[in-house]
């Protein structure tokens, strides 16, 4: 589990502006309650899917809402897509294996069986160093945009 103030001060603001109670919010976005009072209260980073939900309802992006980016701007994909699908795009197009992914991250493969099988979503530190590796935003990995810029 962990935690950051940077993005308990990201998500306590974008929350604050909204207009929103804050008891009627988790119902809003379609997380539950405990999730959102952790994040406010003590910064705790919740899953990347209840992390999608957040910066899908404040229109932001991961990183944005994460703390460690300054830059607001966050243009949404027309058609989502998904993590899986995105994985496969960018193995094909740097030209490498998912084996190749794994043995160059340090990556055990059933990670990513699991991701492509089952349809688990990496964790945010699986997604960062994923990111990093084929140069793209975390949000373009995700599906939410069609960006591939990574934010700073």
């Amino acid at each position: 589990m962990a935690i950051s103030n940077a993005f308990q001060n990201s998500i306590t603001e974008l929350v604050e502006e909204c207009g929103v109670n804050k008891s009627d919010l988790p119902n809003i976005i379609g997380i539950d309650y405990r999730s959102l009072s952790n994040a406010l209260k003590y910064g705790i980073v919740p899953t990347p899917r209840i992390l999608i939900r957040i910066a899908d309802y404040f229109n932001v992006s991961i990183k944005y809402l994460l703390g460690t980016s300054d830059d607001e701007y966050f243009n949404q994909a027309k058609i989502k897509s998904d993590f899986k699908t995105r994985f496969i795009l960018l193995c094909k197009e740097k030209n490498v294996t998912q084996y190749k992914v794994c043995k160059d991250l340090h990556f055990d493969q059933s990670y990513v069986t699991r991701w492509l099988n089952k349809n688990y979503l990496p964790s945010l530190e699986f997604l960062e160093s994923l990111s990093d590796y084929f140069k793209v935003s975390i949000d373009y990995l995700l599906g939410r945009t069609d960006d591939k810029t990574p934010y700073n």
